[in-house]
């Protein structure tokens, strides 16, 4: 015999165990996490450019398009990490729908953040300098742990640097390393924007990076942990 659901909340809950749009809800709460993540790195790297401290070493490398082409920030984004997806694709490793979404996301909100962050003064101290940057690379950490934790596709560079230790047989982070070396070698020749922050950001964003993902990790986790208690507690 069947057990039944003996209020309207348990007949619900029964539904939502066993309907599609359990499916669906799921998939579209990941979305959700991609976009508010890549909003956040956005958000968080416009912070960094306005600082005028010393960007990460791929944003050296864009600033430097932007130096040559005089194009917006946003057509910047668009074309470096477009080329790099596209690179990644050539050398056998198929961006997600996430890789391709994100910079159509990540490049309007930067645009639009530096824009009204330039409204106001930069940071002259350096200790106040820091801060901001720690501020926006902890943002960064907790953007791209939403992004990896929504699961719809890795980031660019990762995506590159995957494809690339494919081809050539070394290890991922060594490639990661000598990607992020020749972005920044490039860049400063290029005449990219870097400083003292940059050499922060490159000490800091895999430690922040690590940690995000592991915060974002455990509120999923326990979210998840919370709906499936009150979901049987509503079908009692």
């Amino acid at each position: 015999m069947s057990r039944r659901a003996w209020s309207r909340a348990g007949a619900i809950a029964d539904v939502l165990a066993k309907h599609p749009a359990r499916r669906a809800l799921g998939y579209g709460t990941r979305v959700v996490m991609m976009v508010l993540g890549t909003v956040l790195v956005g958000l968080a790297v416009a912070l960094l450019l306005w600082n005028d401290f010393g960007p990460g070493p791929l944003d050296v490398f864009v600033g430097a398009i932007r130096n040559i082409t005089g194009l917006p920030l946003m057509i910047s984004v668009w074309l470096t990490i477009g080329s790099m997806s596209a690179l990644a694709w050539l050398l056998g490793r198929r961006p997600g729908i996430g890789t391709l979404v994100g910079p159509f996301i990540a490049g309007p909100v930067m645009q639009l953040a530096l824009t009204w962050f330039q409204r106001f003064d930069a940071p002259e101290h350096l200790a106040t300098k820091s801060a901001v940057q720690l501020l926006a690379v902890a943002g960064i950490g907790i953007g791209a742990g939403l992004v990896i934790d929504a699961g719809l596709g890795a980031g660019t560079g990762e995506l590159l640097a995957a494809a690339t230790a494919d081809r050539v047989g070394r290890s991922e982070p060594q490639i990661r390393l000598l990607l992020e070396s020749t972005w920044l070698i490039v860049g400063v020749v290029l005449g990219g924007p870097v400083g003292l922050g940059t050499v922060l950001v490159a000490l800091t964003i895999g430690p922040s990076v690590a940690r995000g993902h592991q915060l974002v990790s455990g509120a999923v986790a326990t979210g998840r942990r919370r709906l499936s208690d009150a979901r049987f507690a509503l079908a009692a």
